[in-house]
């Protein structure tokens, strides 16, 4: 699998809808476009194919420059991950790999492409990654870094004052550019997210304007902060559902399990049902240890918490479900107090 590289706007790519972007855009595929300023700014976009916000947002930025006259402030680096699964909105094909979980090595054909990405852009140097998805489920708009460093968190602190720091999954696109440069993702919501694309938009347009990322103390007032701690996994041959409905399933969810994203649920809250004791449910934390006896205890057919802890990215899409994980667990956390210089 090879990156296409562009070093203009490909024909059709201005207009054309995500679903019909595999006729722009067969691959993987990175466009270059020179502005006044360099190091070029990365946006990656349609790392899943079903999170269109991102293609969108980048269309309207080109288009507004394009119309107004006027050359970019800063030169970009445009990769669009896999126009193929997005053409059939799904987060990827069944003969792919998770196009967010590839970077940090491996030896399939999407491993190979992530490493050819990273050849491409590293080389001349970046000034900040930002790759854009939607979420599976209702949560508020917020960004993710994957280091505790103050230019990451004031470029995310740009597009929401609700940060996460996760360090698991591993091989997400920002991670591995992390290493580089300031690098963040944001979550613009669900796809028909009607903020999500003018939210989006003014973020890409602000920061493609900076002259530097602001290297200086945090701003204390309104920032929310939660570290993320643990993934909730289902077994890979388990039936799901959501809502008490447990004839046919082997775990159901409690309906609009998504709606508690980002509001703490207590000890003792309810998380769904069990109909199938033989199986369990697995809660990987940072090391990749399954501490499910920590979080999780099963009272009969119920699922229950045994401490408090703040929910994200719960998602009541049975096949992703399958392909990811149910949400995530987090807590609050403090920043450390940064210098001036960062």
């Amino acid at each position: 699998m090879e990156v296409n590289v562009y070093d203009r706007v490909p024909e059709g790519f201005l207009e054309t809808g995500f679903r019909d972007f595999e006729r722009v855009l067969s691959g993987p595929s990175l466009i270059r476009l020179t502005g006044r300023a360099n190091p070029p700014l990365l946006l990656a976009t349609l790392l899943h194919g079903n999170e269109p916000t991102g293609l969108m947002a980048v269309q309207k930025l080109l288009r507004s420059y394009r119309d107004e006259g006027e050359t970019l402030p800063r030169s970009l680096h445009i990769f669009v991950g896999n126009p193929r699964a997005a053409t059939r909105n799904l987060r990827h094909l069944p003969d792919q790999d998770d196009f967010n979980r590839i970077w940090d090595g491996g030896e399939g054909p999407e491993h190979q492409m992530a490493e050819e990405l990273k050849r491409l852009v590293l080389g001349r140097g970046l000034f900040a990654s930002i790759d854009i998805h939607n979420t599976s489920g209702e949560n508020p708009h917020y960004g993710c870094v994957n280091r505790i460093d103050s230019q990451c968190i004031q470029l995310a602190s740009l597009f929401s004052r609700k940060l996460i720091y996760f360090t698991r999954p591993k091989g997400v696109f920002s991670s591995a550019l992390a290493e580089y440069c300031p690098s963040v993702t944001i979550e613009s919501g669900l796809p028909n997210d009607p903020y999500g694309l003018p939210h989006v938009y003014s973020f890409l347009r602000r920061v493609v304007s900076l002259d530097a990322i602001p290297r200086r103390a945090r701003e204390e007032d309104g920032l929310e902060v939660f570290h993320s701690i643990a993934s909730i996994q289902v077994p890979g041959e388990s039936r799901i559902g959501f809502g008490e409905q447990m004839d046919g399933f082997d775990f159901c969810f409690i309906d609009h399990i998504d709606k508690k994203n980002f509001s703490e649920m207590p000890a003792n809250a309810l998380l769904g049902w069990r109909r199938n004791p033989a199986l369990g449910l697995r809660v990987i934390d940072e090391n990749g240890r399954d501490v499910a006896e920590d979080f999780l205890a099963y009272q009969g057919s119920e699922i229950r918490l045994k401490r408090s802890v703040v929910p994200s990215m719960f998602t009541v899409d049975a096949r992703i479900v399958h392909q990811d994980c149910l949400g995530y667990f987090m807590e609050r956390y403090e920043l450390p107090p940064f210098s001036p210089s960062g």
